[in-house]
This record gives C-alpha cells, sequence and structure tokens, in this order.
C-alpha cells in the first residue's frame, strides 16, 4: 500500500517542479526583452476606458435662437389651444384648457383666466380654476376671477378655485402685503352669500391656520 502512495507523491512533486522550471523560464527571457507567450488561461483582456469627452458634457445655456425657436413653439401651441375653446364640445374645450396649463405663458393665463369667468360649462370652468394652479405668481386679474369663482353656481368650480387660491397663498412669504392682501380677499368672501356651505368651511379652516386669531 505504501508504493502507490510513494509514486503519487513523487508524481506530484514532478509536476510543482516542472511549473516552477517553467516560469522561471518565461521569467529569465521577459528580462531579455523578448516576448513571451503564456498559456490562454493566463491571457487578460486589455480594458480600453472611453474617450474622456465620451462621457458627456455639464448642461450649457441655450443659445438666443433655441429661445426663440422655444418661445415660437409655445406660441404655436397656445393658439392651437384657444381654437379648440371655440368648439362646440365641453370635453373639447376641457381638453384645450388643459393643454394651456402646459404652456404657462402671459397669454394662456389670461385666457385661462377668460375661460373661467364666462364658459358656460362648469366642467370647463372647473379645469381652467385647476389649470390656473401652474402660475405660482399670477396677477391680479387672475386672482379677481378666482375670487369671484367662489360664488361660482357649482360647488365644483368653488372647490378648485379655493384649491388653487390656497397655493398661490402657500407660495408668497408669510406676512408680506401680497400675502395678507389675499387672506383679506378671502376673508371677505366667507360672508359671500353664493359659496357652498362645504366651501366656506373649508375656506374659514384655511383662514383659521393661516392667522390663529381667526376669522369669523
Amino acid at each position: 500500500m505504501r508504493k502507490p502512495v510513494l509514486l503519487v507523491l513523487l508524481l506530484l512533486a514532478a509536476i510543482i517542479a516542472a511549473n516552477a522550471a517553467y516560469y522561471w523560464f518565461v521569467a529569465k527571457l521577459g528580462e531579455h526583452g523578448e516576448e513571451v507567450s503564456l498559456p490562454a488561461a493566463y491571457n487578460k483582456p486589455v480594458i480600453v476606458p472611453p474617450p474622456m469627452d465620451s462621457l458627456g458634457h455639464g448642461a450649457r445655456m441655450p443659445t438666443p435662437e433655441e429661445l426663440e425657436d422655444e418661445a415660437h413653439y409655445n406660441d404655436q401651441q397656445v393658439a392651437k389651444a384657444h381654437e379648440s375653446l371655440n368648439d362646440p364640445a365641453p370635453e373639447k374645450r376641457v381638453g384645450g384648457v388643459e393643454q394651456l396649463s402646459a404652456f404657462p405663458t402671459p397669454e394662456s393665463e389670461q385666457i385661462l383666466s377668460n375661460t373661467l369667468r364666462m364658459d358656460f360649462d362648469p366642467e370647463v370652468r372647473r379645469a381652467a380654476a385647476q389649470s390656473l394652479s401652474v402660475f405660482k405668481q399670477p396677477t391680479q386679474e387672475t386672482v379677481t376671477a378666482l375670487l369671484a369663482a367662489l360664488q361660482d353656481d357649482s360647488e365644483a368650480v368653488q372647490r378648485e378655485a379655493l384649491t388653487t387660491l390656497t397655493r398661490i397663498a402657500g407660495g408668497m412669504e408669510n406676512g408680506s402685503p401680497p400675502f395678507k392682501s389675499l387672506l383679506a380677499d378671502l376673508g371677505n368672501q366667507t360672508r359671500a352669500k353664493r359659496m357652498k356651505p362645504g366651501v366656506r368651511q373649508s375656506l374659514r379652516a384655511f383662514l383659521q391656520d393661516q392667522q390663529p386669531s381667526g376669522f369669523h
């Protein structure tokens, strides 16, 4: 039983010695600058990093031409949306109102404000009140139209107008003159006879949160 074990050990020693001799020979060749070909198992692929300029460029300011093209495109979209507000179908006009909110230009704000005041369909007026919320610094005309909408025949329009007005107030500096003026206008609306009871309650709760002394 000892002879087979001894033969195996001798064979392993011979393999180890052969490998050692091989790598010693490779190392010597490398010292003399000769090309050495290693077995495939030892060849690693060369990873070449991409050029630095292909890693992306920083953001840049748009050119005047690009700004002009964008403004022209926005004007075209606002004009198309405005045309749809003449459609007899209320759903088409709602679509036009929603499209206007995607292009918050002074012209689209004016159109939405007029739609809120004049369209005969309550769903269109509600959509207009909602779309006006995209204007963070609306004109006084827009604020006036929204305040008037708090007495709309439709409770849905009243609620949407109130939501937009509270968002506008939330974007103002607390205690600033515009903020105080808007709160005063909203306080006056709490006495409007045409305001629905649920909307009136929501308005009073909002005002009480803004001024702990409350409006009663």
